[in-house]
């Protein structure tokens, strides 16, 4: 027979942990969070080095062929020989001759004048020369530095300068290609502005942009092309797009 059951004992001691049990199953993935601010903007990185030049494009279209340039100064008519002298005959005097017979002999020939080449006898001052260099300096004369023709050799092309030799009036005229950006053109006399000519550049586009004048000149005047503001200097020139300057005298004073 069974007795009464005795008092409970005391609690045993925690036993050592389990091993790890395997890893449950991966869970669905959480609904997307709300966008968060923007956050402020960060400091402007460092320049990065230049790259190296592009590859050489291919060459363009020949540009359209310029104006025709002024027709040039027509020679002076030599000076006529003297007459010869009259022949007597049984008619009277007579100034053309004929055969020697009863109208007398005929009067020598007078012979052609002397040929006229201008002042000293020497060719006129002409010149016409081209720039070769694209974006020349502001505020000095622009070097046209190609030369076509430079009779008396009063164009300087290590200068630009056109120095009068001979005084007189003479006409000057220049034909400018515009790249880049707006171009502003003085014709200069003695270091004053006699014309200006201005082009706006349309992007994507060669312009072209040209003047003349007919001017007096003393011994030792200047003429020159000169560009006065840095803004507007973009007179170009290339192997195949030509800027050039032109002046000769019309005549002598």
């Amino acid at each position: 027979v069974s007795g009464e059951p005795g008092p409970q004992g005391l609690p045993g001691k925690d036993g050592l942990p389990g091993d790890h049990g395997e890893p449950g199953p991966r869970g669905p993935p959480g609904p997307i969070g709300a966008k968060g601010d923007i956050g402020p903007e960060g400091l402007p990185g460092v320049p990065g080095s230049s790259g190296p030049p592009g590859p050489k494009g291919e060459r363009g279209e020949p540009g359209e062929v310029g104006p025709q340039g002024p027709k040039g100064i027509p020679g002076m008519d030599g000076a006529a020989g003297p007459i010869g002298p009259p022949v007597l005959s049984e008619m009277g005097p007579r100034l053309d001759g004929v055969k020697a017979g009863s109208y007398g002999k005929k009067g020598k020939y007078g012979g052609n004048g002397a040929e006229v080449m201008g002042p000293s006898g020497l060719e006129m001052p002409a010149f016409t020369a081209t720039a070769m260099t694209p974006f020349p300096p502001v505020g000095t004369p622009v070097i046209f530095d190609k030369l076509l023709y430079n009779g008396r050799q009063n164009y300087n092309p290590q200068t630009g300068i056109f120095t009068c030799e001979v005084p007189g009036i003479y006409y000057f005229a220049y034909h400018i290609h515009c790249k880049g950006t707006n171009v502003w053109v003085a014709l200069m006399r003695n270091n004053e502005p006699v014309m200006y000519t201005y082009d706006e550049y349309k992007k994507g586009f060669l312009d072209q942009a040209s003047g003349s004048a007919v001017l007096p000149l003393q011994l030792g005047d200047t003429v020159y092309i000169q560009l006065p503001s840095d803004q507007a200097s973009g007179l170009y020139a290339g192997q195949y797009v030509h800027s050039s300057f032109t002046g000769y005298l019309l005549y002598p004073m």
